[in-house]
């Protein structure tokens, strides 16, 4: 295979050498793009060698070699990109260009193109953006996306058979892992051999019932339409309705009479394209029916009678925790008191989810987005979607094993990638938020070395006080050095990471000494 040579880059200061990560926005949004038409992005995952090969190395001779990622690992990222709307090469980017002592390079990626004859993406990334000249093709290749092309023009079907049935014979992986075509070719029966039904699954009778028990008021389809201004998408800001958009839907804010007083509420309309939309709404149905906390999101309503699911939370009046430390819309920033204050709260509310029935709840993503803060800045954990019950046993017991990643990169534990998901996975996204409490800096940033925050964080140099968020006021050193220490121990590996009740116990020894 011919190597990448360095060559000019055309000024976009990128070079065969280059970390991965580091790719310019614009470089990867166009490599996403081509990948995505074919799922290319799948075998050139499924084709990124394990230990003992590190990055820079030559790739592995033949095709037994051992993989860094199994057939289940492509279908985790598969599902989380058809959770959250995203392409696969960007997670992708995210997960394998962030792991490692030795990161992945962008000439990793031009031999791992080159391997799986992804010829179109190779030619962009050698071309477009290291502006070299076009890597040579084995003799009697075709371009797969001029058949591709072609396939779509002729019928939807085979534009599925060509993806989906392996224009190149199936590779194992080691194992007895399935190949990348492989797992395509599953994926296309699947989808022949599903009815494919319209509309949004009904809620089966049990569901039902535990909600006509819930006390949670029900609101008519049609009184949600009015009260959300038909659902208005014109930000509140600019007299609008929309508050923010997620990965399971978007909210509203409204007004509601409830028992004779009118107040506002935040009204979350699950999307209608997302598969788990029946699993998203009885899950936080469950949740929040059980769990009444002061640090918790309350759930005020739900709707279930139209052609969109809602549910209706109590309005938070000053949004997100990752707004106000962004500042966003000329909010004055949180002191640092308050900080902590937050940090606490968010905390209390975790451990509540973990410990206040026999098997721990593990609420799957943390983060500043979905810590919402009421008319006094008291934090509520809120977004419950992922919510999984665990199996019983102790804190820090492994409690499920699940077939889908969920969450969201920046703020996930390593060994959520794997399936592995524990309360302990919480813990580490806490450290994330603790992180951005104390330096007021976001989860993730491409344009920073080191683009999320805790690669930022341990690759830098400098002390704690520097890295402190100067907006915050004059901040206790002894304090702040020591939940630095903390986030430290949040995000260490699974084993020597602390569960959120020994969390909380020393977060409450730092600011209550």
């Amino acid at each position: 295979m011919q190597a990448v040579t360095e060559g000019d880059n055309g000024g976009s200061g990128v070079t065969a050498t280059s970390e991965l990560r580091l790719l310019p926005s614009w470089a990867k949004s166009q490599l996403a793009h081509i990948l995505e038409v074919t799922h290319g992005w799948r075998e050139v995952m499924g084709r990124v060698p394990g230990h003992p090969w590190t990055p820079g190395m030559p790739l592995p001779e033949g095709e037994q070699y051992h993989r860094k990622y199994s057939s289940d690992d492509i279908l985790l990222v598969s599902e989380e990109c058809a959770r959250d709307r995203r392409e696969g090469f960007e997670v992708l980017v995210e997960e394998w260009g962030t792991s490692g002592r030795k990161r992945p390079t962008v000439g990793d990626l031009v031999a791992l193109l080159q391997l799986a004859k992804l010829y179109r993406a190779m030619d962009y990334l050698t071309v477009n953006v290291l502006n070299g000249e076009p890597l040579p093709r084995e003799t009697g290749d075709s371009d797969a996306l001029d058949q591709l092309d072609q396939a779509l023009e002729e019928d939807c079907h085979a534009h599925y058979k060509f993806i989906y049935s392996g224009s190149r014979e199936d590779e194992g992986l080691e194992n007895g892992d399935l190949g990348a075509s492989q797992v395509l070719e599953r994926e296309l029966r699947a989808l022949e051999c599903e009815p494919q039904e319209e509309g949004l699954p009904q809620l089966d009778s049990e569901v039902m019932q535990e909600l006509e028990d819930s006390g949670f008021t029900h609101f008519a389809f049609s009184t949600i339409r009015e009260i959300t201004n038909n659902f208005s998408d014109l930000p509140q800001d600019l007299g609008g309705n929309k508050l923010g958009e997620g990965a399971f839907g978007v909210v509203y804010m409204a007004r509601v009479v409830l028992r004779g007083h009118e107040k506002r509420v935040a009204v979350k309309k699950l999307s209608s394209g997302e598969n788990k939309v029946e699993e998203q709404f009885k899950t936080e149905i469950e949740v929040l029916s059980r769990c009444v906390h002061e640090n918790l999101l309350p759930l005020v309503g739900y709707s279930c009678d139209g052609p969109e699911w809602c549910l209706v939370y109590a309005y938070m009046a000053n949004g997100s925790l990752q707004d106000r430390l962004a500042c966003l819309g000329g909010t004055p920033p949180l002191e640092w008191m308050m900080r902590v204050a937050i940090g606490e709260g968010a905390a209390r509310g975790i451990v509540y989810l973990h410990t206040q029935q026999e098997r721990p709840l593990v609420h799957r993503d943390i983060k500043s987005a979905n810590i919402l803060l009421d008319e006094y800045f008291i934090p509520k954990v809120g977004d419950f979607g992922l919510v999984r019950l665990g199996s019983g046993g102790t804190q820090t017991a492994t409690l499920i094993k699940t077939t889908t990643v969920f969450g969201t990169s920046a703020y996930m534990a390593p060994e959520a990638f794997r399936g592995d998901i524990s309360v302990k996975m919480d813990t580490f996204s806490f450290g994330i938020v603790l992180l951005e409490l104390l330096t007021g800096l976001p989860s993730y940033q491409e344009e920073r070395e080191g683009c999320d925050l805790l690669s930022h964080i341990l690759e830098s140099e400098a002390e704690p006080s520097e890295l402190l968020d100067e907006k915050a006021g004059e901040w206790d050193m002894d304090v702040a050095t020591q939940l630095f220490a903390l986030a430290d121990q949040c995000t260490e590996a699974k084993k020597k990471r602390p569960t959120m009740v020994e969390t909380l116990r020393n977060y409450l020894k730092i600011v209550n000494p």
